[in-house]
C-alpha cells in the first residue's frame, strides 16, 4: 500500500467530511479534493449488496461531475455486515458425463510440399483416427469428405482432448508425414457458433522446425453438445481464395505464427501424501501392518497431445527433481490448457496423486506490442488438490485425483516455473538453446508414462530431443511424436529465511445444525485445516517456526505499519507456539431439533468454541490484496447491473438510471485502482521476491480496466443512439466478465481452507473455502469478503453424491485469516455482544471460545403461501410437495398437498422460543438464516427431495412497532439445477415476558394449524381468464391403453374449469365446445399471480379416469388481455377525392416529376396515397429468355473478352432457366448479404426489395429522385395523416440518355451485376420456418403434457413427454362496469379470446413436400457414409421413397417432390425422416424432423403456400396457389373484417392505404393493352404487414433448414434437410402443377487437348559415355477425378535441350454441372460396390512431363495444373512463358466462357520452373463432339501430322544400329576407322605370324 493510502486509514475515527459514513471505525477522510479517491479505495468486498444511492460519487472531470442531486463525497464502502452474503443455493450437482459431438469436413488441400505425391488426411482426436480416401499424383487434392466423431465423457476432459490433422503420402508399404496440424476442443468450442466453417488449417513438421509451412488443409470443425444447434456453412472450392486471410486461429490471432520452446521447470514439491496408495502397498499394509511405505513421486507435464515426465523420487513425500520439460509449439499456441499431475509409481500401477491445471489465457497477455507478454509462471507454488488423503482407493478418488470434479483435499504443493521462449526461426535457436541445456541423467524417465504406459517421456536426457527431431520422418508412430524434451535445470536460489511468515486462521463456531441423524449418535467435532496444517488425522511432520521479524514485513507491499502499540497476540515465546494451535472443536454430542427427529443440533447458545491453526508460508499476500480489490470492484458493480437489471425486467421506470450510475461508479472504482497499481508498480522496483508475472499482472489490470473505463464511457455516451437499456444490460454483462476474468490470481500460493466434520475419527463431510475470501488487510477495499464475517456453510459428504440432498450439515462459523502481526485485529468484527473467554485480545493467545453476554427469545413464523415450478417426482408427472423449514434448533414443516406442481400451503409454521445471542441491533441487522427443503410425501418409502432455498426472515423488535412481512418469491434449487419458486415470508418477533407487547395473534383452524394471516395474504380481485380449447395431439399410450376420452382440466387460484369431453380421440381430437371463461380470485399485484396447470385425464370403462399429463405455467403475464388497435374505417369516408384527368400530361404533387417520356396510365397522386411501383414487365417466360439471351450472344460476340465479366448462365447457351437457376440465384444473393459489410442496410431495405431489384430501372417513369443506399431511410415522409412512400427509379441514378437505351433493350443490365437476365428469388431460411415466425403461436399455443418423474439423466424430457394440448388463455380483471356485460358475452358465445379464431372442424387440404436436399447426415455405414433416402409420413399416410436412395453420401441432392391428402386435424403432424437404405436387415434412421401443419395451415402469417416475388403465369416462376393475387387480396380483407379492396386502373386502395402502380401491360403479339391488378396485389401482398391494426409478415417463397434428430442420440444434430412444404384447401380452387424441382442432370463435355511442343524442359539422364545431358521427354494428363482415364503421349526420345514434338491429342469426356461448376464422377468405390457413387469435384486439369526409364520407374519433372474456370492465359511465345503465371494476380480466363485457348504454359516442381508445353484447349458439348468426332492421339478421324522431329529421337532399347550411329559413330569416327585399321593390321600380322612358320618348314620339307 502506499504511504498516502496508509496516511488516510490510520487517521482518527470520526468523519471529517459530510455525506462520509461515521460507523465505521478507524477510517476518516481529510481532504475533500481527494474524495472520488477515496470513495473507492475505501471500499470492502463483501456483504450485502445495495443499489447505488442517489448520492453517487462521480467521475473525475468530464461532464459526468456536474450532475443534479449527487453530493460531493460518497464513500465506496460496502456497510460491514457481518453476515455473509446471502447464497440460495446451498449445493451444486456434480458434474456428469455427457455427449458430445464433433463433426469434420475435409474439403480440400493446396500447396503441399513434396513431389507428385499421393495424398489423404487422417483426423485423430484421442484415440479414435478416421481417414480420407487417397487422391493420386497431387499436390492440391480434393476430398469433401464428411466425418463424425462421437464422445461420452466429463466436459473437463473433453476439451482437452486434441484434434490432429495430419496428412499422409501413401506409399506401397509405407506412408510418411507431410505435415500435421493441431487445435483442442476448447479453442474450437468457445468460437461463434462452437465451430471453424472454410478455415485453412496449416501444417507444419513439429519434429523439424525448420522445415516451415508444409501445405494447407481446408476444412470445417464444429464441436456440439446436447442441444447444440449446428449451423451448416456453404462448402465452395474458389480457386481465388486468399488462404492467409482465411487461417483456422482464433479471431485476434497472428496469421503467422512463430514457433515457441514451452519449458515447464519443476523444482521441488512438499506436503505429499507420506502414505503409499498402490495397490501393491495397501496389501502390504493389509498383511504387515507397515504403514511406513513412502511415495515414489515423479510429475507429468501434458500439453498439446505431447507428454513429458520428470524422473522418480524414490521413498520421499518432499522430493526434488530440479528438472524442466521442454515442448516446441507454435505461439500462440491453439491448446489454453497445460495439465501438471503428481504420480507416485507402483509395480503394478501408477497412482495419481493430484492435478492442476494452467489456463495460458491468464498467465499471459495476447495483445500487441509493449502491451502484451509470453506465457509467464513463477517461480512459485501451485497447491494440488484430490482425494481424502488417507482414503481408500475407488473411483471417486481416482478421479479427483485426475482433476475431474473439485477437490475433497489438500495433496501438497509443487514448486515450479513455466517460461516461453520463442524461437527466430530453424537450427540455429536449437543449438544456442541447447549448449544451455544439459542432458538428464535419470535412466528411469525412459519408462512409460503414466498408468497404462502409452507414452514414453522422450527416452530420457538426449534421447528426448532426437525423439522430437525426428517426428517428421514418420509423424504417424504415436510414441515418437507425443515426446518432449526432459532436460536438468538449476535449482532456483534458496528463498531466505525470513521469506516466510507465520499466518493464524482463527475461528469461532456459531451454530450447527441439520446434522445427519446418522451421524449423531457419537461425539462430533469439526476440523479446520489449510493445507497440511490443523490436519487432525495426518499431522505436518514440522512445527511451524516462530514469526518471522517484523522488519521484513514492512518490505511487503501491503503489509501496513501499525500506529498502534499494541502488541500482536502471537508473539510470545517460541515454545508457546505450537501450544496456540487448536484446530478441532471438543467433540460434543448432538441433540435432536425440535420438531424433526431427521436432524440434530450442537447445544452452543451460550458458549462458542473457537479454533486458531498456526500455519507457515511465504509472504505474498500482495497478490490475493490485489484480488481483493478487483473482486471489491467487481461486487459492487455486479449488484447494480442485477438491480438495473431486475428493474428492466419488471418494466419499472429508473432502470436506466440506476444502470448508468454503476457504470460511473465502475469508472470510478477502476481508476482508484489503476492509481494504486501505478504506485505499486513505482514502489516495487526490483524486488527480489516479484516474479515476473506479478509485475505484468499489475500491468495488465491497469490496461484491462483503462480499456473498460472506455468502454463504460461509450456505453452510457450512446445509449440513446442505440438500443436503450437492453443492449446497455449486454455491454455491462460483458465488462462483468471481463472484470470477473481478471479476479482470479494464477500465482495464489496459499492453499484453501478445509472444514471437515468429524466422527468417530472419521471424515463424514467437508466444505472448500478459499483463502483470498478470508485473508486480512487493514485496508477494507483489500481484504476478503469473508473476512471477519459469519458465513452459512453447508457441508456434503466426498465423493460421487446422489440426487438427494446430500447437506450432512449446517454450521455458522466466523473466520479470520492473516498474518500473526494483524493477529491483534482479529476480534475487530465480531458481533456485539460477543466477548473472549480468556481475555479477548489483550491475551497472548487466541480464545479458546466466545461467551455470549446475552440472549433474546424470538418466535420466528414462516408464513408458507405456496411454491409454482416444482419438479415432478411420481410417475403421475406431478409431486405430493411439502416443506420443511429449520432455523437453528428449531424445525417445522407443513401439509402435504396431494398430486401438484404448484401447492398453496396458506399455512403458518410456528417456532416458538428460539434463542438468540448477541446484541439486539446486531440480530435485528443480521438474523440467523431460515433453511427451507420441499420434498414429495411417498406413503412407502422416504420423502424425495425436491429442492431448498435459503431466506432471510424479517425482524421486529418489541420496542418498534409491528408491520406485516411481504411475501416474496425465493429460487427453490435442485442442485444445480432450477426447482422453481417459493412464495412465502418469514419474520422474527422478539418474545418478552411483560405484558407491553405482544405479537399479534393467528387464526387457528382444525387440526391445530395456522393460516397465513390476511393482513400478510396478497390483495385479491377478481380476475376472468377465459380459454380456447383447441384440441389434443400426439397423445401417447397411458398403462398401455390408447387414449380415446381425453379432457383437459384448468387450474388455477384454486378453482378448476373443465373442458368438454372428446369422445373419440381418433375420429376427432378437437374439442366439441371450443371456449370457456372461469373467474378467479387473483392478487391485484401480478408479480404474485399463482401458476395455471393443465391437467389431462383420460375417462375409461366405469367411470374411472386416468392422468394422462400435465403442464404448469408459472406466468401468467403473457396472457394478460390487450385490447386490439381499432381498425381503421371504411375507405369510402376517407376516399381521397376523384381526380379528372386532362388529356394532357397531368401535375403531380411537389417532388414528383414525371419524366418526359411517361405513357404509363398512373393517375395522379394525391397526400393520403401510399405509392408503391411494380416492373413494366412481369419476367419473361423460357422462351423469350433464350431468344433474348440468343440475340444478346449475337450482339456481343465481337466484343473483348477482357471487358465483359461472364456468368454461368453465359458459360452454356442451352443452358435452360428452371427451378434451380431460381435457386443458385437466390443463393448467391444470400451469400452477397451475409458477405456485405453493411448488413443493417440490407435490413433497413427489406421493405424496399421490389424498389430495389434488378429491373428497377423501369420505374424511371415517375420520379427523377435519385436514391442511394445511404439515403434509403428517407424514403418514409410522415405527413399529417398517412406516410407517403415515394418510390424512385435507380439506386445511384444515370442520365436520361442511358435510361432511354437500357429501357429498349430491356434485360441486359452491368456485366458486374449478375446474369443478363432477371431472375426471379425465394428466401433461403438457415434454419427451421417456425423459428423465424415465432412457430406459428399467433392463433393458440401448443403445451407440452408431461408424465413421469423429472430427472437429470440424459433423453429424460423425450421419456416423460406424452402429447400436446393446444389452446389458448386470455384473462384480464373484472370491473363493476364489465361485469354485466361479460355475462352477457359469456351466454351469447362472445368471447375475447375466441376472436378471429376459425372453427375447429374437419378440414380436407393437399399436401405437397418439396425435399431438395440434405447437408452433414451422420454416417450410418462403417465405411463412414450412407446411402440415405427419404420417409414421409403424416397421419396413416406413408411415402418410402426407398427405391430412389442416393448411394455413398452424406451430402445428397434428392430434389423429390410428394403429394398427399390429409384431414386437419386428424393427420397434422408431417414427419420428414432421412433413412439408410441396406441391403441386409432393416434400414437405419439417420434422422427425422417433425412440423406441425395445422399451426401453419391456420395461421395469420399464411405459411400454406409462400409469395414469390414476381407474379408468372408459366415458366420457372409460374403462380402455385390456387387463389390469384387479387383473389387473396380480398379473402385476406375479408377475413380480417376489412372492406374489399378497392381497384382501379394504376392504385388499390386497402384500408387507408392507396397502392399505386403500373396495372396495364402490353403482351407480346398483342396490340391492345390488358388490364391486371395481379403484379400490383402481389407487392401489396408483401407489404401487409404494413397494414394497420390487421397486418403481419406473410411467409414468402422460401427453403427452409430443418434439423434431424434421432431418438438414440437426444439433443444431438444428425444433419440438415432443405425442404419447403405447400398446402391447399379442398375447398378452393384446385392449384397448379407441381414444381419440378428434380435435380439438374449433369451436362456431357468433352475436353480436346492438343499437346504441341515442349520446351526448357529440365534433363535428368545423362549419358555414360559421352557425358551428355539429355532427357525421354512424355506428357501425361486427366482430370481431377477422372485418374482411370488418364492419357499419355508417346516419348520424345533424348531431347538434348529439352525441346519435344508430339502433335498428340487428349480427348477427355465428362459430366459437369455449370450452376455449381463441378465435374460430377460416377464409379464403383471398390470391386464389392453394388451402385455407383456420385462424386462432385472441381474441374482440374492435371498435365505432368515426365522422364521415361525402360528399366527402372519414371522421373517426374514437373506439374501444372489449371481450374478450368479460371487459368492463366497462355503465354504466346515460350519467351514470355514465366513460372510466375501461375500466381494470383495474372489474369484468368474460363475455357467454359472461351471455348478454344492456345499458349504455352509452365511446369514447376517445388517451386522452380521445370519445363513448358504449348498445348490447345478446345471444349465441346457431348452433341456438338458427336457431330464432330476427333481421333485420341493421331488417329482417325482429323488425324494430327508426325512431329518432325530430331533424328538423334529414337530409344536405344529398340533402335541399337541408330543409337550407335548418332551416339558412338558421329563422335568417334576417325577413332573407329582407325581402330579398324588397326585391327585389320593386327589380326594380318597375326595370321602371317600365325602361318608363316608353317609355310616355310612345309617349304623346306617339301622343297
Amino acid at each position: 500500500m502506499v504511504p498516502f493510502q496508509r496516511e488516510i486509514h490510520r487517521r482518527g475515527s470520526s468523519s471529517a467530511v459530510p455525506g462520509v459514513k461515521a460507523d465505521l471505525p478507524g477510517y476518516r477522510v481529510l481532504f475533500p479534493e481527494k474524495c472520488v479517491w477515496v470513495s473507492s479505495m475505501c471500499a470492502c468486498a463483501g456483504g450485502e449488496v445495495e443499489a447505488p444511492s442517489e448520492a453517487s460519487a462521480l467521475l473525475q472531470g468530464e461532464n459526468w461531475e456536474d450532475q443534479p442531486g449527487t453530493s460531493a463525497v460518497r464513500t465506496r464502502i460496502i456497510p460491514n455486515n457481518k453476515r455473509a452474503k446471502l447464497k440460495t443455493c446451498i449445493q451444486k450437482s456434480e458434474g456428469r458425463p455427457q455427449s458430445f459431438q464433433i463433426c469434420i469436413n475435409i474439403t480440400e488441400a493446396r500447396q503441399l510440399v513434396g513431389e507428385n505425391i499421393d495424398p489423404s488426411v487422417l483426423l485423430e482426436i484421442g484415440d479414435e483416427k478416421k481417414q480420407t480416401s487417397v487422391q493420386e499424383g497431387t499436390n492440391a487434392p480434393f476430398y469433401n469428405e464428411y466425418f463424425v466423431f462421437e464422445f461420452f465423457a466429463y466436459k473437463e476432459v473433453f476439451f482437452d482432448k486434441v484434434i490432429k490433422l495430419t496428412v499422409m503420402h501413401s506409399k506401397m508399404l509405407r506412408s510418411f508425414s507431410v505435415g500435421s496440424f493441431k487445435v483442442d476442443v476448447w479453442t474450437v468450442y468457445r468460437q461463434p457458433g462452437h465451430q471453424f466453417t472454410n478455415k485453412w488449417a496449416m501444417l507444419t513438421n513439429p519434429g523439424d522446425i525448420s522445415t516451415g509451412v508444409r501445405g494447407y488443409v481446408k476444412c470445417d470443425i464444429s464441436v456440439s453438445a446436447k442441444g447444440d444447434a449446428v449451423k451448416p456453412g456453404p462448402k465452395a472450392s474458389d480457386a481465388e481464395e486468399q488462404i492467409d486471410k482465411n487461417l483456422l486461429v482464433p479471431e485476434g490471432f497472428p496469421s503467422e505464427r512463430p514457433w515457441a520452446r514451452f519449458c515447464v521447470k519443476v523444482y521441488r514439491a512438499e506436503g505429499l501424501p507420506r502414505n503409499n496408495s498402490s495397490i501393491m502397498a495397501n496389501v502390504t499394509k493389509a498383511f504387515i501392518g507397515d504403514n511406513t511405505a513412502l511415495i515414489d513421486p515423479y510429475v507429468e507435464v501434458s500439453f498439446f497431445k505431447r507428454v513429458g515426465r520428470t524422473s522418480t523420487q524414490k521413498s520421499t513425500a518432499e522430493p526434488a527433481w530440479n528438472e524442466q520439460i521442454v515442448f516446441t509449439e507454435m505461439f500462440p499456441p491453439l491448446c489454453q490448457r497445460l495439465k501438471i499431475q503428481v504420480w507416485d509409481e507402483g509395480s503394478m500401477g501408477d497412482v495419481a496423486i493430484g492435478t492442476h491445471y494452467f489456463d495460458l489465457r491468464r498467465i499471459s497477455n495476447e495483445q500487441d506490442g509493449d502491451r502484451g507478454f509470453l506465457p509467464t509462471f513463477g517461480p512459485a507454488w501451485i497447491n494440488l488438490y484430490g482425494s481424502v488423503r488417507n482414503g481408500s482407493i475407488g473411483d471417486d478418488t481416482v478421479e479427483l485425483n485426475e482433476g475431474i470434479g473439485e477437490g475433497v483435499s489438500y495433496r501438497g504443493r509443487v514448486y515450479m516455473e513455466l517460461a516461453v521462449e520463442i524461437l527466430s526461426g530453424g537450427s540455429g535457436s536449437e543449438s544456442k538453446l541447447g549448449r544451455m541445456l544439459k542432458p538428464s541423467k535419470d535412466a528411469k524417465a525412459g519408462k512409460g508414462v503414466g498408468k497404462d504406459g502409452k507414452t514414453p517421456a522422450g527416452g530420457g536426457g538426449g534421447g528426448g530431443g532426437a525423439g522430437a527431431a525426428a517426428g517428421g520422418a514418420a509423424d504417424d508412430d504415436k510414441g515418437k511424436a507425443a515426446a518432449a524434451e526432459v532436460l536438468p535445470v538449476e535449482s532456483p536460489p534458496a528463498l531466505d529465511a525470513d521469506n516466510n511468515e507465520t499466518f493464524l486462521l482463527f475461528g469461532a463456531l456459531f451454530e450447527a445444525t441439520m446434522i445427519d441423524r446418522k451421524i449423531g449418535d457419537k461425539p462430533i467435532s469439526f476440523e479446520f485445516s489449510i493445507g497440511n496444517y490443523g490436519n487432525v488425522l495426518e499431522p505436518p511432520e514440522k512445527p511451524p517456526p516462530r514469526s518471522p521479524s517484523p522488519a521484513f514485513r514492512r518490505r511487503a507491499l501491503d503489509a501496513p505499519v501499525s500506529a498502534t502499540p499494541t502488541s500482536p497476540l502471537l508473539l510470545g515465546e517460541p515454545a508457546d507456539a505450537p501450544t496456540t494451535s487448536r484446530s478441532s472443536t471438543p467433540p460434543q454430542r448432538p441433540l435432536i431439533v425440535e420438531g424433526n427427529r431427521y436432524y440434530m443440533h450442537l447445544p452452543l447458545e451460550k458458549q462458542k468454541p473457537c479454533i486458531s491453526v498456526l500455519s507457515n508460508w511465504e509472504n505474498r499476500a500482495y497478490r490475493l490484496h490485489n484480488s481483493n480489490m478487483l473482486d471489491n470492484i467487481a461486487v459492487l458493480f455486479e449488484g447494480g447491473v442485477a438491480s438495473a437489471a431486475e428493474l428492466h425486467r419488471k418494466s419499472e421506470p429508473g432502470a436506466e438510471h440506476l444502470l448508468e450510475t454503476a457504470l460511473k461508479e465502475f469508472c470510478a472504482d477502476a481508476r482508484s485502482f489503476v492509481a494504486a497499481a501505478e504506485a505499486k508498480l513505482k514502489a516495487e522496483g526490483k524486488s527480489s521476491y516479484l516474479t515476473q508475472l506479478d509485475r505484468k499482472r499489475l500491468t495488465l489490470c491497469r490496461q484491462e480496466l483503462e480499456s473498460m473505463i472506455g468502454d463504460a464511457r461509450s456505453v452510457v455516451e450512446r445509449k440513446r443512439k442505440a438500443g436503450g437499456v437492453k443492449e446497455m444490460l449486454q455491454h455491462a454483462t460483458k465488462l462483468k466478465q471481463k472484470i470477473r476474468f481478471l479476479v482470479e490470481e494464477p500465482q495464489h500460493t496459499v492453499p484453501d481452507v478445509f472444514v471437515w466434520l468429524l466422527s468417530n475419527n472419521k471424515r463424514i463431510a467437508y466444505a472448500r473455502l478459499s483463502a483470498r475470501d478470508l485473508l486480512y488487510s487493514s485496508s477494507r477495499e483489500a481484504r476478503g469478503i469473508h473476512c471477519g464475517k459469519i458465513i452459512t456453510l453447508f457441508l456434503k459428504p466426498p465423493g460421487k453424491r446422489v440426487a438427494d440432498l446430500s447437506v450432512q450439515a449446517q454450521v455458522d462459523v466466523y473466520l479470520w485469516y492473516g498474518s500473526s502481526s494483524d493477529s491483534v485485529h482479529m476480534l475487530d468484527d465480531l458481533p456485539a455482544g460477543f466477548s473472549a473467554a480468556t481475555g479477548g485480545a489483550a491475551s497472548s493467545r487466541p480464545p479458546a471460545a466466545l461467551l455470549c453476554a446475552e440472549q433474546h427469545a424470538f418466535q420466528l413464523r414462516c408464513h408458507m403461501y405456496q411454491a409454482r415450478g416444482l419438479i415432478a417426482a411420481d410417475t403421475s408427472g406431478l409431486s405430493d410437495p411439502f416443506a420443511r423449514v429449520t432455523c437453528l434448533s428449531h424445525s417445522q414443516t407443513t401439509n402435504v398437498i396431494s398430486q401438484t406442481l404448484s401447492p398453496t400451503w396458506n399455512q403458518c409454521l410456528l417456532m416458538s422460543r428460539l434463542l438468540l445471542g448477541g446484541d439486539l441491533q446486531h440480530v435485528w441487522k443480521e438474523p440467523p438464516r431460515v433453511l427451507v427443503e420441499v420434498y414429495d410425501d411417498d406413503a412407502l418409502g422416504r420423502a424425495e427431495y425436491l429442492g431448498a432455498t435459503v431466506v432471510v426472515p424479517e425482524v421486529r423488535l418489541a420496542s418498534d412497532p409491528y408491520a406485516p412481512p411481504t411475501l416474496e418469491y425465493s429460487p427453490i434449487h435442485c442442485g444445480s439445477l432450477p426447482g422453481g419458486d417459493l412464495l412465502a415470508a418469514f419474520e422474527l418477533l422478539q418474545m418478552q415476558e411483560s405484558a407491553e407487547w405482544s405479537p399479534p395473534a393467528l387464526e387457528k383452524q382444525e387440526g391445530g394449524i395456522y393460516t397465513v394471516p390476511a393482513n400478510i395474504r396478497p390483495v385479491l380481485s377478481t380476475f376472468r381468464l377465459e380459454v380456447l380449447f383447441w384440441g389434443m395431439r400426439e397423445l401417447k399410450k397411458v398403462q398401455l391403453l390408447s387414449v380415446d376420452r381425453p379432457q383437459v382440466f384448468i387450474e388455477c387460484a384454486g378453482k378448476t374449469l373443465r373442458s368438454s369431453v372428446i369422445q373419440k380421440y381418433k375420429s376427432n381430437p378437437n374439442f366439441p365446445t371450443l371456449v370457456d371463461a372461469i373467474e378467479l380470485e387473483l392478487p391485484e399485484n401480478e408479480h404474485l399471480h399463482p401458476p395455471l396447470s393443465i391437467t389431462v385425464v383420460d375417462w375409461r370403462a366405469f367411470g374411472r379416469s386416468t392422468l394422462v399429463g400435465n403442464h404448469v405455467i408459472n406466468n401468467l403475464k403473457a396472457f394478460k388481455y390487450a385490447p386490439p388497435p381499432a381498425l381503421p374505417a371504411p375507405t369510402q369516408t376517407h376516399r381521397p377525392p376523384k381526380v379528372t384527368e386532362p388529356p394532357g400530361p397531368s401535375t403531380p404533387p411537389e417532388g414528383l416529376c414525371p419524366s418526359a417520356g411517361d405513357t404509363t396510365m398512373t393517375p395522379p397522386l394525391t397526400d393520403p396515397d401510399f405509392l408503391i411501383t411494380v416492373e413494366e414487365d412481369a419476367p419473361p417466360p423460357e422462351e423469350q429468355l433464350g431468344k433474348k439471351r440468343a440475340g444478346e450472344a449475337r450482339s456481343t460476340r465481337g466484343r473483348s473478352t477482357k471487358r465483359k465479366k461472364r456468368t454461368i448462365a453465359d458459360e452454356s447457351a442451352e443452358c435452360v432457366i428452371d427451378w434451380w437457376s431460381k435457386y443458385y440465384a437466390s443463393r448467391d444473393k444470400r451469400a452477397k448479404q451475409d458477405g456485405s459489410p453493411f448488413p443493417q442496410v440490407f435490413d433497413k431495405a427489406l421493405p424496399y426489395q421490389g424498389l430495389l431489384s434488378d429491373g428497377i430501372d423501369s420505374l424511371g417513369k415517375h420520379s427523377d429522385i435519385r436514391v442511394t443506399a445511404a439515403n434509403v431511410d428517407r424514403l418514409v415522409i410522415p405527413t399529417s395523416c398517412v406516410e407517403i412512400f415515394c418510390l424512385v427509379t435507380r439506386v445511384g441514378g444515370e442520365p436520361d440518355g442511358d435510361k432511354r437505351k437500357k429501357q429498349k433493350g430491356r434485360g441486359t443490365l452491368d456485366p458486374n451485376l449478375g446474369p443478363a437476365t432477371k431472375l426471379a428469388t425465394l428466401e433461403l431460411y438457415s434454419k427451421e420456418l417456425e423459428a423465424e415466425f415465432a412457430s406459428f403461436n399467433d392463433w393458440v399455443n401448443t403445451y407440452e403434457l408431461f408424465r413421469g418423474k423429472a430427472n437429470e439423466e440424459e433423453g429424460a424430457t423425450e421419456g416423460r413427454f406424452v402429447g400436446k394440448f393446444k389452446g389458448r388463455f386470455c384473462l384480464y380483471k373484472m370491473s363493476e362496469d364489465n361485469a354485466q356485460d361479460s355475462d352477457q358475452d359469456t351466454d351469447g358465445g362472445d368471447f375475447r379470446v375466441s376472436r378471429g379464431i376459425p372453427p375447429n372442424g374437419l378440414v380436407q387440404v393437399l399436401v405437397r413436400v418439396y425435399i431438395v436436399s440434405a447437408s452433414n447426415l451422420h454416417p450410418a455405414d462403417p465405411d463412414g457414409k450412407a446411402d440415405p433416402y427419404v420417409v414421409l409420413r403424416l397421419g396413416k399416410n406413408e411415402i418410402k421413397d426407398r427405391d430412389n436412395y442416393i448411394p455413398k453420401q452424406l451430402n445428397p441432392v434428392f430434389g423429390r417432390s410428394f403429394e398427399m391428402q390429409a384431414t386437419f386435424p386428424l393427420e397434422s403432424l408431417l414427419s420428414v425422416a432421412v433413412y439408410d437404405h441396406d441391403l441386409v436387415g432393416g434400414d437405419d434412421l439417420i434422422g427425422e424432423t417433425r412440423i406441425d401443419l395445422e399451426n401453419r395451415f391456420y395461421s395469420r402469417h399464411r405459411a400454406t403456400c409462400g409469395l414469390p416475388t414476381e407474379y408468372s403465369l408459366d415458366g420457372y416462376n409460374a403462380w402455385r396457389d390456387g387463389l390469384k393475387p387479387s383473389e387473396l387480396l380480398s379473402k385476406l380483407c375479408r377475413d380480417h373484417g376489412l372492406e374489399e379492396p378497392l381497384f382501379r386502373p394504376g392504385r388499390i386502395s386497402v384500408a387507408d392505404k392507396v397502392f399505386v402502380g403500373k396495372t396495364c401491360f402490353v403482351h407480346e403479339g398483342e396490340d391492345e393493352p390488358l388490364e391486371s391488378y395481379e403484379h400490383l396485389s402481389l407487392k401489396v401482398l408483401q407489404r401487409w404487414a404494413e397494414i394497420p391494426a390487421v397486418g403481419c409478415k406473410l411467409v414468402p417463397e422460401h427453403i427452409e433448414t430443418r434439423t434431424l434428430f434421432n431418438k438414440d442420440r437426444p439433443g444431438m444434430d444428425q444433419g440438415q434437410v432443405q425442404m419447403w412444404v405447400d398446402m391447399f384447401p379442398m375447398d378452393l380452387p384446385p392449384p397448379g402443377p407441381s414444381v419440378d424441382i428434380s435435380p439438374r442432370k449433369p451436362k456431357g463435355y468433352e475436353l480436346r487437348i492438343i499437346i504441341w511442343n515442349t520446351e526448357d524442359v529440365i534433363l535428368e539422364d545423362s549419358s555414360f559415355l559421352t557425358g551428355q545431358q539429355s532427357s525421354d521427354i512424355y506428357i501425361k494428363g486427366w482430370l481431377k477425378g477422372l485418374e482411370d482415364d488418364r492419357q499419355e503421349t508417346d516419348v520424345h526420345y533424348n531431347s538434348l535441350t529439352g525441346e519435344g514434338n508430339f502433335n498428340w491429342r487428349f480427348v477427355f469426356p465428362f459430366s459437369y454441372l455449370p450452376a455449381e461448376k463441378v465435374i460430377v464422377v460416377s464409379k464403383k468405390e471398390h470391386i464389392f460396390s453394388l451402385d455407383k457413387s456420385e462424386q462432385k469435384l472441381p474441374a482440374i486439369l492435371s498435365l505432368q512431363v515426365w522422364d521415361f526409364e525402360t528399366l527402372s520407374s519414371d522421373d517426374f519433372l514437373g506439374t501444372v495444373e489449371l481450374d478450368l474456370h479460371g487459368f492463366p492465359r497462355g503465354a504466346k511465345t515460350a519467351k514470355l512463358c514465366k513460372a510466375d503465371m501461375l500466381t494470383e494476380g495474372t489474369e484468368r480466363i474460363s475455357i467454359f466462357q472461351q471455348k478454344r485457348a492456345r499458349g504455352w504454359w509452365p511446369f514447376a516442381k517445388c517451386g522452380e520452373l521445370t519445363g513448358k508445353v504449348e498445348a490447345e484447349f478446345h471444349l465441346l458439348t457431348a452433341e456438338e463432339a458427336e457431330k464432330n468426332c476427333v481421333g485420341r492421339a493421331r488417329k482417325e478421324p482429323e488425324p494430327l501430322p508426325k512431329p518432325n522431329r530430331p533424328d538423334t529421337s529414337f530409344s536405344w532399347f529398340v533402335n541399337p544400329f541408330k543409337c550407335f550411329f548418332h551416339l558412338v559413330w558421329r563422335s568417334y569416327k576417325k577413332y573407329i576407322i582407325m581402330a579398324l585399321v588397326l585391327l585389320i593390321g593386327a589380326l594380318f600380322l597375326a595370321l602371317l605370324f600365325y602361318t608363316l612358320p608353317g609355310a616355310i618348314s612345309q617349304k623346306i620339307v617339301n622343297g
